[in-house]
């Protein structure tokens, strides 16, 4: 049940409020929504920078992430997948 005939902005809002992100929090949120989503790779190169699908690499002037967010991330999940190997016995 939503207020708004925009009932994803709506949840934004109520998110945002609930957990206090951040104007960069949200973006992110956005962004990644996007990435996840089901729209064209036109519109996801649209939103997210021409190069994504290829290179991975969102550009920080469509989505205000910053570089330094997205390094974190990209750094954290390589070693989190990294100790599963090491857990796992996995390792490359």
């Amino acid at each position: 049940f939503h207020f708004t005939k925009e009932p994803l902005m709506e949840e934004y809002s109520v998110a945002a409020q609930i957990w206090k992100y951040s104007s960069v929090d949200m973006c992110e949120l956005a962004m990644n929504s996007v990435i996840q989503s089901g729209f064209e790779a036109e519109v996801k190169r649209h939103w997210v920078g021409r190069d994504y699908l290829e290179t991975g690499q969102t550009e920080v002037h469509k989505t205000n992430v910053p570089l330094c967010r997205l390094t974190y991330r990209a750094t954290t999940l390589e070693q989190e997948h990294a100790l599963i190997a090491k857990i796992t016995g996995k390792q490359e």
